[in-house]
């Protein structure tokens, strides 16, 4: 299954170790705040651990949110400006 992870931390060290971990997990950054990737279950839920456990070291407002993503929602994005080279993009599947 395919994962969309987003979050809003304030602390630049936490955020960049968050960063990192979701880099660790094999996601890709398609945004500044944004992962996405496909991860199975018992990676899904190691994930959650090493979140939670990352944002016990933050502030109370931080959070991390993780939104499944089937491949038909993850084909019918809209991408608006600078085209994302993604892992998983359908061949000759464009919006512009």
């Amino acid at each position: 299954m395919r994962w969309l992870v987003v979050y809003d931390i304030t602390d630049d060290g936490l955020r960049h170790k968050v960063s990192e971990r979701l880099k660790d997990y094999g996601l890709e950054r398609i945004q500044y705040s944004a992962f996405q990737g496909a991860l199975p279950r018992h990676l899904l839920a190691s994930l959650e651990t090493d979140m939670k456990r990352l944002l016990n070291e933050g502030v109370e407002s931080d959070s991390v949110m993780i939104f499944p993503l089937c491949n038909s929602c993850f084909n019918n994005r809209i991408e608006i400006g600078a085209e994302k080279e993604l892992e998983g993009r359908e061949e000759g599947l464009s919006f512009f």
